[in-house]
């Protein structure tokens, strides 16, 4: 039987290693140019790579081998039978509606791509608007801002639905409650320990949040003129709260970048840690223009140095740590073992990328970070040292409680999609972002989130992707660099041989331990930014 999982899994790298290699570049050039030929195209891939998933003997053998073997085969082996098992379970549909769900997700994701909102009888792209939100001082105009922010969730909301139904179906058929618990089981989460965590990371964090937003709403009433308690939308710079306003030192920070060139500050970055990305910037598409996706990400296209980043770079601090960010998972993706079988050349979860992506995004607010690489006197960064910290803590503390308010709005989505889903999310904004809904606003803002649509289940990997990147960098603090220097040769070696080279070969939770010598914790995230 050894043999016959052997040759499975050995042919099964072979055929999809071509199939994931043209999806993905059929993925990059439909976010490049958003033309109908290319959402055509990305469908046709998507689906060839899906087929090979679809197959229900191969799934049936795998649920076998993994009942039958599971603690008789060698590390490797076992990892790569339970990621193969993991990989086909949710694609065990019915072949007709898996189609329509490859459909419906491409054309979801090319009209974000695509849309520009009508502001004031003009188009404008999602940067023109947070730029907006960032300097405009009339309270009216900046709500009018904020509304056509929203204007993409009227052009999608029905369609979101309609692919939560279609999802939820499929996971019933395959014995799921909805399809939210279906693909927390392909992520190796259990729910009650997830969501359990989440709780203790909400309360935890719920005096420092209540008074770290008081001053800051304060100051932003003050400068727009706004009287009353209510704390509406508009008065923040991005359209969900997930960041901190421009603002005081953000607004420092922000000119700090202004003439700088951002793609030679990331080189420099990470070459500092002996990672070259030098192929990386050649191979990515960073700057905005009509028809390209509006977003950010990195796409590992074929799990053997084909890594592609996607930005739409302005010179603010904003970009600059997006640049870090993006540029953390393509390192991660670039430098994984080559020598393991292609299905496990990729992170151990999907969490701990967006730690090392993290991790390496805090550093525009890092005072150390700003002297060596951005060229901040070092008497300046002393002086603003406080400053920084308490913005890198309250950006900690607003987006944690943005991403725990759209975690609980997708778990409750999939509940009910049939539901008043805009009346249960302004419910949450308010309770958790401490937000004040608009009056009698009945437009599905949550679906101007475009995570809700093509990257479903997704969110709660930002969240633990923090507390891994505290935990991370305090192991690193105290093991590697405690003199305090994080850009350096051994820290690199470490980030690359610790975490980003076993790739898939052990669970998150046992590269966690070997990396750091403990489980996933809070403590360190809580501790760090004197949260609780």
């Amino acid at each position: 039987m050894h043999k016959e999982l052997r040759a499975f899994l050995t042919q099964h790298n072979k055929a999809i290693e071509p199939l994931h290699r043209d999806y993905s570049r059929s993925f990059w050039e439909m976010s490049l140019t958003g033309t109908p030929e290319s959402v055509d195209a990305l469908v046709a891939a998507k689906g060839r790579y899906l087929d090979v998933y679809r197959d229900r003997k191969a799934f049936e053998r795998l649920k076998s081998w993994r009942k039958e073997m599971s603690g008789d085969l060698g590390e490797v082996s076992a990892r790569e039978l339970e990621c193969a098992y993991l990989d086909f379970l949710p694609y065990q549909m019915d072949a007709d509606v898996l189609k329509e769900i490859v459909y419906k997700e491409a054309q979801i994701e090319n009209t974000f791509n695509t849309f520009r909102a009508d502001l004031d009888s003009r188009k404008v792209s999602d940067n023109e608007l947070r730029e907006m939100l960032g300097s405009l001082e009339d309270i009216d105009h900046r709500r009018r801002v904020w509304e056509a922010s929203k204007q993409v969730g009227e052009a999608v909301a029905e369609d979101v639905i309609a692919l939560v139904e279609l999802r939820n179906k499929e996971a019933s058929r395959l014995g799921f409650a909805d399809y939210y618990t279906l693909m927390l089981e392909t992520q190796e989460f259990e729910e009650g320990w997830l969501f359990s965590l989440l709780d203790e990371l909400e309360s935890a964090s719920e005096t420092a949040y209540i008074n770290a937003k008081a001053e800051l709403d304060q100051e932003l009433k003050q400068r727009f003129g706004v009287p009353g308690a209510a704390s509406h939308p508009w008065l923040y710079s991005d359209p969900f709260f997930q960041e901190l306003p421009s603002m005081g030192v953000t607004r420092k920070l922000d000119a700090i970048f202004e003439n700088q060139n951002l793609e030679e500050l990331t080189r420099r970055h990470f070459q500092s840690q002996g990672m070259e990305i030098d192929d990386l910037l050649l191979d990515a598409d960073l700057y905005e223009r009509e028809g390209k996706s509006q977003h950010a990400f990195c796409l590992d296209v074929d799990h053997a140095g084909d890594v592609r980043v996607l930005c739409n770079i302005r010179h603010n601090e904003r970009w600059m740590s997006v640049m870090l960010h993006e540029f953390g998972h393509a390192v991660y993706d670039k430098y994984n073992d080559r020598s393991l079988p292609f299905a496990l050349r990729r992170p151990a979860h999907t969490f701990t990328t967006e730690a090392v992506a993290m991790l390496n995004g805090r550093m525009t607010k890092t005072p150390s970070w700003l002297v060596r690489f951005a060229g901040v006197p070092v008497e300046t960064a002393e002086e603003m040292g406080e400053e920084i910290f308490q913005a890198l803590r309250s950006s900690m503390l607003v987006f944690v409680r943005w991403a725990l308010t759209l975690v609980r709005f997708e778990r409750e989505l999939y509940r009910d999609p049939r539901q008043d889903l805009g009346s249960l999310w302004w419910d949450l904004v308010e309770r958790i972002q401490k937000v004040a809904p608009p009056s009698d606003r009945t437009r599905p803002d949550w679906a101007s989130k475009i995570h809700l649509a093509i990257v479903p289940v997704y969110y709660h990997n930002y969240i633990l992707g923090e507390l891994m990147a505290s935990q991370v960098l305090e192991y690193v603090g105290r093991e590697v660099a405690p003199d305090g220097d994080m850009f350096t040769p051994e820290v690199g070696a470490y980030m690359r041989e610790q975490v980003f080279e076993p790739g898939a070969r052990w669970a998150w939770n046992s590269l966690l331990e070997r990396a750091t010598g403990e489980g996933l914790t809070s403590l360190h995230f809580l501790r760090q930014f004197d949260i609780a």
